[in-house]
């Protein structure tokens, strides 16, 4: 078999991801799970490893009472949790993944598809 064969042999046996981005319960999991990473690969800087810690710990415990409050409260607990960052992690990635998620959240809720 030629090296090109099995690239693409390779690649065609990869599964594929699709987001539904109406669904605000994946996002928010997205959302934890990119956190959760950042937060294990970051232990050489401990300031920033405190920051995600205490950041993913507020998430989790939003993330435990998902089914039972609106999806407009979950997504002002994350923008009083965005506003709440001091401004030494503002312009973390992870922050800009929260504003991302913040921002699609609002246009589900919004009914926008």
């Amino acid at each position: 078999m030629s090296p090109d064969r099995r690239f693409v042999t390779y690649a065609w046996n990869q599964s594929v991801t699709f987001i539904d981005w109406s669904d605000s319960e994946a996002m928010f999991g997205l959302l934890l799970d990119f956190v959760a990473d950042e937060t294990a690969e970051c232990r050489e800087d401990p300031e920033r490893h405190r920051f995600l810690s205490e950041l993913l710990a507020e998430l989790r415990t939003l993330e435990v009472r998902l089914p039972e409050i609106p999806a407009t409260v979950v997504t002002q607990r994350l923008r009083d949790t965005h506003d709440a960052v001091v401004a030494e992690f503002a312009s973390d990635p992870v922050m800009a993944h929260l504003r991302d998620c913040i921002a699609e959240l609002e246009r589900v809720e919004n009914g926008a598809a």
